[in-house]
């Protein structure tokens, strides 16, 4: 018997899209007033990124822009400016139409796009085009308006190449602004609202004085969605739908997975269902901060004193002043298994913070600055005493007929 072809188109189906957001946004692009540069903020985990490609990339590209993106978190074995500069060379051989997996099996180096002939591997080398000459030459042969949008773009600050590369893409944008082709939008977006402020907020920054936005949170429409496609949409009410994502700080995958955990089980009582998913809900968080903190207590001592440190302090961290010094014996003698405690040294604690980085816990924003990547997890460091959430009992509930429980944004 032939075996049926297998197909994942109906996984897009199952993504929330907020269209009328990204088409607000593209229409806001065209205002002068964002000539400088858009800098949107969003937790992780929050569908920012889903947004991004699944809405606001296709939308700009209906509304005929070259559209060039760049995800530094997703790459960020890379360094960001290989990832960018990767990015910008995408969209040339895209505009061009090759194929980029053809042209790199051909060896191909150099594409001509309306009479323009441009090196693809001395992109940003002293030997090719500087990556503003590169995009102004994209602009005019393609005779229309680009778009650069670079994911978690305070990863760039984590690199000298990487803060270089800003300033390249400043020049740029200076230069199209001035120049005959048809304007150029710089948009960056981050996970941390006051980690992506800092590009923005100080002269000696690439983007200084560009603004500075907050990508609105998925609300009730998303619920009304999610509730839509689970079996308990005659069960469960908004209002608790809601109340629980709020538990979830508003992060869908949470959310989702709690649904289908529940949906996997036997009938639950119409009576008492919206107090068993609220404490359901809670449980799950509670069970995520404890899985954390099982993991950092069983870090290496001097790791756990740093990132402890480093949760307590946020943006007034130091690493490896005295006081710092002095802070992490202290931490670290704390554990009544350790009989003694050396005082780290510089070193030890440089090692310290690149086994953090390289565990995708904290980042380096470059100058010795240096912050907890997920702000979820300083949250929990803080409190590590926080109280337990009890399970949530189970009894039998009407459900509506099986549905696919939604993907997460």
């Amino acid at each position: 018997m032939a075996i049926k072809p297998i197909s994942f188109a109906r996984d897009r189906e199952h993504i929330f899209h907020r269209r009328q957001l990204a088409e607000d946004l593209v229409h806001r692009l065209s205002d002068p007033v964002y000539k400088s540069g858009l800098f949107l903020s969003a937790p992780r985990r929050t569908g920012k990124t889903t947004f991004i490609r699944a809405d606001l990339l296709p939308v700009l590209r209906e509304a005929g822009a070259v559209v060039i993106y760049a995800d530094l978190w997703e790459q960020r074995s890379l360094s960001p400016a290989r990832v960018i500069i990767s990015a910008i060379r995408d969209a040339i051989l895209h505009e061009s139409g090759v194929v980029l997996k053809t042209a790199t099996a051909m060896g191909l180096k150099k594409v001509r796009i309306g009479g323009l002939e441009m090196d693809l591997d001395a992109i940003g080398t002293k030997e090719g085009d500087s990556l503003a000459r590169t995009l102004e030459k994209l602009g005019a042969a393609s005779d229309k308006p680009i778009v650069m949008v670079v994911d978690e773009a305070q990863h760039a600050q984590a690199t000298d190449d990487g803060r270089d590369t800003l300033f390249a893409l400043k020049a740029a944008r200076d230069a199209m602004i001035l120049g005959e082709g048809k304007g150029f939008r710089f948009v960056a977006t981050g996970s941390n609202s006051d980690r992506l402020r800092t590009l923005v907020s100080s002269k000696d920054q690439a983007f200084f004085g560009a603004k500075e936005e907050h990508l609105p949170e998925l609300g009730d429409a998303y619920l009304q969605w999610v509730l839509d496609r689970s079996t308990f949409k005659t069960c469960l009410s908004l209002p608790v739908i809601r109340q629980g994502f709020d538990v979830f700080s508003r992060r869908p995958e949470y959310l989702q997975r709690l649904l289908k955990s529940m949906e996997d089980e036997p009938a639950f009582d119409a009576n008492t269902i919206d107090r068993v998913f609220v404490e359901r809900a809670g449980a799950s968080m509670e069970h995520a901060r404890q899985t954390f903190l099982a993991s950092l207590r069983s870090m290496e001592a001097l790791d756990a004193a740093v990132f402890r440190r480093m949760a307590r302090l946020g943006d007034k961290f130091t690493p490896f002043d005295e006081g710092a010094l002095r802070d992490y014996a202290a931490l670290m003698s704390q554990d009544a298994t350790r009989i003694k405690v050396e005082r780290p040294t510089k070193s030890g604690v440089q090692s310290a913070l690149e086994r953090l980085r390289r565990e995708s816990l904290i980042w380096n924003a470059g100058r010795g600055l240096w912050h907890i990547e997920d702000p979820q997890h300083a949250v929990w460091t803080r409190s590590e005493q926080g109280a337990t959430a009890n399970d949530g009992q189970t009894t039998p509930c009407a459900r509506s007929a099986s549905s696919d429980t939604a993907s997460t944004p």
